[in-house]
């Protein structure tokens, strides 16, 4: 089937044009395949009719055929799909009643007007199932029509032996019934190919949603490494300078002891210029220590599922801290209110990506630098568990805040900004979390969002 099919494959093209989508495309095959089905039974039926000289009846299916050569042919030059759909239609409910009337009736002619039924098939590409109804109607209608003329048919009976009428039966039967198969054939076959393309499609999108998102991730990590070099330089430096300036003192302090000009007053000066240089570089490299574990602990979690007990005043401190060099350029202060006995028991790597999106968000779409721009993470116990993410930056249109969680909607298009961060958000708390995340107006201006969840989470 799929072989003849592959033959014909131009001709059922015909009506096709640049701009038709392949649901149209398969409308317009299904159509000209049924017109080509029903002009070939038509050739059968005016093959066996000149045979038996039933010269009146012989013309009604070669009108078929030659009126549907002709609309398939308007069809090709014009791309006028509505015009020759309705005339292929009528013409395929009409014309096997007349031949059925010329034949003698519906015994005499084997019940050819059940060939009427494929028009009602044919109305299906119309893509409107209350216009197909119609035709369902119109077919009984016509069905019943032909009962109610029947005894004015019997003039055209030519007596036939009953073997001939019973194969006349036999081979409408087997030609309508055929038909109706194959086009069934044709529009599964047809469905099939555009499932496979569109699970090959979303398979395709799946994929590159994934490496979308692994990039986000990277990115957000990217800030994270940035601003880790950015910080750890300045007790680096310090300590530089530190070791710098004791291996000056002491120096200067072995020349006086070998000069035998060390005074006590030289010596305490020495001590307490070492105990500051000391606790400077202690505090500097104490600072670095922490920020690098910081950095440890989000980065590892960001690539991990791994369930675990935190506290979340405290990871989340962590992650604000990774931030430090970016929220100090934009001038921005995090005030971190989650009750500091909230252990969860959940996936920080998880918490991990939505705080550090959030705060990226902030930091590239709400703050302009020199401004008194705060950003406010709260929390609410009540039968479930919310937090609140607030900034007061300069908030988002009513244009777009509708969009704002949709996969790559960005209002920094071409500057930095994938589309990514807040759909990537959104997933992780419905899907991952089982929560709900909402957008939030903050007065005067700027953006809040809520995240629920079940407070199952919370230990203890």
């Amino acid at each position: 089937m799929n072989k003849y099919l592959n033959y014909i494959l131009p001709l059922l093209n015909i009506a096709d044009t640049s701009n038709s989508t392949d649901a149209e495309k398969r409308q317009h095959g299904f159509l000209i395949y049924m017109g080509l089905l029903m002009s070939t039974g038509g050739l059968l039926w005016g093959t066996l009719c000149l045979y038996h000289d039933i010269y009146i009846a012989a013309i009604v299916p070669y009108t078929y055929i030659l009126i549907t050569i002709l609309n398939f042919t308007y069809l090709y030059f014009t791309k006028n799909f509505q015009s020759s759909q309705n005339i292929q239609i009528i013409i395929s409910l009409l014309l096997p009643f007349f031949f059925q009337f010329f034949l003698g009736g519906f015994v005499a002619s084997g019940g050819n007007v059940l060939w009427s039924v494929i028009a009602v098939f044919g109305s299906f590409t119309i893509g409107d199932k209350r216009k197909s109804l119609v035709w369902l109607f119109l077919f009984f209608l016509l069905m019943i029509f032909s009962v109610l003329v029947d005894a004015y048919a019997k003039p055209y009976d030519i007596g036939l032996p009953q073997g001939y009428i019973i194969g006349f039966f036999v081979i409408n039967f087997i030609f309508v019934i055929g038909i109706i198969f194959s086009l069934y054939y044709y529009y599964v076959s047809s469905e099939e190919k555009v499932r496979l393309a569109l699970q090959e499609s979303l398979e395709k999108l799946e994929e590159t949603q994934k490496v979308l998102i692994e990039s986000e991730k990277m990115a957000s990590l990217g800030s994270l490494v940035s601003g880790i070099a950015h910080e750890i330089n300045t007790p680096l430096g310090v300590g530089l300078t530190g070791i710098s300036q004791i291996d000056h003192e002491l120096k200067k302090l072995e020349s006086n002891y070998t000069k035998d000009m060390l005074t006590e007053e030289a010596l305490k000066a020495y001590i307490s210029i070492m105990n500051k240089l000391v606790q400077t570089i202690r505090d500097r490299l104490n600072n670095a220590v922490t920020l690098v574990k910081s950095f440890k602990d989000i980065s590892v979690d960001q690539h991990s599922e791994d369930q675990r007990e935190f506290n979340l005043k405290q990871y989340v401190d962590s992650i604000i801290f990774s931030f430090q060099a970016q929220l100090n350029d934009k001038q921005v202060k995090v005030n971190n209110t989650i009750d500091d006995s909230i252990i969860l028991d959940s996936y920080p790597g998880i918490f991990s990506q939505i705080f550090s999106n959030l705060i990226l968000n902030s930091i590239k779409h709400a703050f302009d630098e020199g401004e008194d721009n705060i950003i406010n993470i709260s929390m609410e116990l009540t039968d479930q568990f919310i937090i609140s993410y607030k900034d007061n930056g300069k908030g988002i249109s009513s244009e777009h805040e509708k969009k704002i969680f949709d996969p790559f909607f960005t209002t920094k298009r071409g500057q930095g900004g994938s589309g990514l961060g807040l759909h990537i958000i959104y997933n992780l708390i419905t899907q991952q979390l089982g929560g709900t995340l909402k957008r939030m107006k903050v007065s005067p201006h700027g953006l809040g969002f809520k995240i629920t969840l079940d407070r199952s989470i919370i230990k203890g």
